[in-house]
């Protein structure tokens, strides 16, 4: 077994890795890589492949271009995972696999982005295993995460299981969805797991990830505390993250009007709607300027009757949060206004400065800011060692982070008697690790 590690494994971000046995080969992922993304001038989905390839934003797939590529296979919709299918997919004649929900955000992707690309989509419901060619079976398991349909993509090869994991966390108590599939996870890895990739993300960060169900009581207390106070409130949160948008719904009651604002918000919310994940019936969606200069105009003069959710919660320039603070549109902050971050900056400096930014022209109005009402949806260390204890795999290629957060899997796997190089590897971006050599 051969294990192409073309991207995430020296950066959070621009995942893709392909997993080849007997000249057969699998493709994980194909992402971008969000900072080159808000540090590039242009629109990534108006650049050319060779563009968006020339600014680091898409992972080289060049070692790949040459192999007998029989799937591509996606875990969830996020874009650090999805968004380099329009520029990388149509290299390789081969169908893409993924859930349904994962399923509508691709195709709403190629679509925007307008290349080239006519792979076939096919979708599988978790549990559902397909035939993906006469060596390969593909089967999704249910996990938590920040999005829905989140999976783990487990491959039934002939040197035993491929599990690909990469974003991944188990709640006890989601929102929407169930618990991670633990009991199908334990089976796997009594049939045996040949090679499990894990992403490292929060891995540096001691216990385990706290559920959203406890978000979501931590939002109703803001709101409440917010609404007493009175004036404008105005929340911010990852717009693929449904739970959450479903928990402050729960958590608003039917006190304030809802408004959400802001294109990625709009698209991830209408794939949602369509497969029964939240309900917008009551709630104004607005994306285009117009729009949304016009609905803030009412809340405006409505302060004390909306709640606004808007994109923009790293601080993007240009990202709606961006422009109602900047005074874009027919409204202003006033002394005594609440901003809600219900979400956590993503580390690198470009996010950090602009969010900086953001916050210091909130606060020179006035502005009341909560951030950080949160969590995340990337295991813990504890949370990462019971997915080795239920899956026992053979080896562990460690993905998704930079050296320090693949070194920090590394020190975690020793504990539990893995040995760095004899069945733990640390890899880079286009590098090949052979086990069947790393083994002998």
């Amino acid at each position: 077994m051969k294990v192409y590690t073309l991207g995430g494994y020296e950066e959070v971000g621009k995942n893709m890795t392909a997993v080849e046995v007997d000249g057969e080969v699998v493709i994980f992922d194909m992402g971008y890589d969000m900072e080159s993304v808000v540090s590039s001038e242009g629109q990534v989905d108006e650049m050319t492949t060779n563009q968006s390839l020339d600014i680091g934003a898409v992972p080289e797939d060049e070692p790949v271009l040459d192999k007998n590529v029989v799937g591509i296979v996606i875990g969830h919709g996020h874009l650090d995972h999805v968004g380099g299918i329009p520029k990388l997919a149509g290299s390789h004649d081969c169908p893409i696999y993924c859930t349904p929900y994962t399923g509508k955000i691709v195709e709403r992707m190629i679509e925007d982005d307008r290349k080239n690309v006519d792979n076939q989509l096919i979708t599988l419901d978790k549990g559902e295993e397909m035939e993906i060619s006469g060596k390969f079976t593909l089967e999704f398991a249910h996990v938590n995460h920040s999005i829905p349909d989140a999976t783990l993509s487990l491959l039934d090869t002939p040197e035993g299981y491929v599990v690909y994991g990469n974003d991944m966390k188990i709640d006890r108590s989601p929102v929407i969805e169930e618990t991670t599939d633990v009991e199908r996870l334990k089976e796997v890895g009594e049939e045996g797991v040949e090679l499990m990739i894990p992403g490292t993300t929060r891995v540096d960060e001691p216990g385990r990830a706290r559920s959203e169900k406890s978000v979501e009581v931590e939002l109703e207390d803001v709101l409440n505390s917010c609404y007493q106070a009175g004036g404008a409130v105005i929340m911010s949160t990852f717009s693929s993250q449904i739970s959450r948008l479903n928990s402050i719904i729960e958590a608003n009651n039917g006190r304030r009007k809802i408004a959400f604002v802001g294109r990625s918000l709009k698209e991830y919310v209408e794939s949602a709607e369509e497969l029964g994940l939240i309900d917008t019936g009551q709630i104004e969606v607005v994306s285009y300027f117009d729009e949304c200069d016009e609905l803030m105009s009412r809340v405006d003069g409505e302060r004390n009757e909306w709640l606004v959710v808007a994109t923009g919660n790293q601080g993007e320039k240009g990202a709606q949060l961006d422009k109602i603070a900047s005074g874009t549109y027919g409204f202003d902050f006033e002394e005594g206004d609440h901003v809600i971050f219900s979400s956590q900056v993503i580390p690198s400096p470009v996010n950090e400065a602009n969010r900086y930014e953001l916050e210091k022209k909130m606060e020179e109005k006035g502005v009341r800011i909560y951030p950080g009402i949160h969590t995340t949806g990337h295991a813990h260390k504890e949370d990462h060692r019971d997915f080795i204890h239920f899956l026992q795999p053979n080896n562990i290629i460690p993905s998704h982070g930079t050296i320090q957060k693949l070194g920090d899997y590394v020190e975690l796997a020793r504990e539990e008697d893995y040995s760095l190089g004899d069945d733990v590897f640390v890899s880079e971006n286009g590098k090949c690790i052979d086990l069947e050599e790393a083994s002998l």
